[in-house]
């Protein structure tokens, strides 16, 4: 069993005010590596409880071994094992090292994990790795890259039927497309994520990434931006498009938005959204 995984089956726990906790507890107790799997998930439910300084050090102090450890010596299921473990690891600590912009040493992280993720053939590990790298990717500037894992975890949590993870991930792309000023797609991807939880529920990717925006006041500043005519004929394709058509939408390169005037601010200058 997967780190946190007894923690994914209870019923109705995404949405559970302890969900955090339940998933560090479970992490501890689900498996005979209570040491590496209570760290991995203590460490992640420190940084949600904003204790970045004592998250850090228990995740370093977890990680050296394991990069020491590396897994050329592993077979079978200790180097699956250990594979899980460093893609986890190197998750959780990249993302308090993006909270501090620390952008290269969270893109070292997280290409770390997803390189160790892949190498385990893990979906679960895998999906986490794409959207935290992604997310980098984003904060470093390079939008085009973001994009690319932003769709590869799309095709990905299609390919399992997960949907709830597609929604996370079209709210990211949904990030990207705005940072691009193409706001009629910013609002049919964020739309058809809502669509996807409104109906699927609200899955497990969410208790272990750090979620793009997708509230109110992003939304009331798009409408703002786009006016009402624009904003409500994108929300409602949005809506309409239902999971088949909402991979493809999130899948196609991102055209040039028509609705966005040509004095309207860019993602770079003063007052745009970011």
């Amino acid at each position: 069993m997967l780190p946190g995984e007894a923690a994914l089956e209870l019923p109705g726990a995404a949405g559970h005010p302890g969900y955090a906790l339940a998933l560090a507890v479970s992490a501890v107790f689900a498996s005979g590596r209570g040491d590496v799997a209570g760290a991995e998930q203590m460490g992640h439910l420190l940084a949600l409880q904003h204790q970045d300084a004592r998250a850090s050090e228990l995740l370093e102090q977890t990680l050296v071994p394991l990069q020491e450890a590396g897994n050329d010596r592993l077979a079978g299921p200790e180097r699956l094992q250990h594979l899980l473990d460093v893609a986890l690891v190197c998750n959780f600590l990249g993302q308090i090292r993006l909270s501090q912009a620390d952008h290269d040493r969270a893109a070292q992280l997280f290409t770390e994990a997803l390189n160790a993720a892949r190498s385990a053939q893990d979906r679960f590990t895998i999906l986490v790795s794409l959207y935290d790298l992604a997310l980098s990717s984003q904060a470093q500037g390079d939008l085009t890259g973001a994009a690319e894992r932003l769709q590869e975890g799309v095709s990905q949590s299609a390919e399992a039927g997960d949907e709830p993870s597609v929604a996370y991930y079209l709210e990211a792309l949904a990030a990207v497309a705005t940072r691009q000023d193409n706001l009629e797609r910013a609002v049919r991807l964020l739309a058809a994520a809502g669509a996807l939880l409104q109906a699927k529920g609200s899955g497990w990717l969410h208790a272990l990434v750090p979620r793009a925006a997708h509230d109110d006041d992003l939304l009331a500043a798009l409408h703002s931006r786009m006016g009402d005519a624009a904003f409500e004929q994108a929300w409602t394709r949005g809506r309409s498009l239902g999971g088949r058509r909402a991979i493809e939408y999130a899948l196609q390169d991102a055209p040039p938005d028509p609705t966005r005037p040509e004095d309207l601010p860019r993602a770079g200058d003063t007052g745009a959204i970011s």
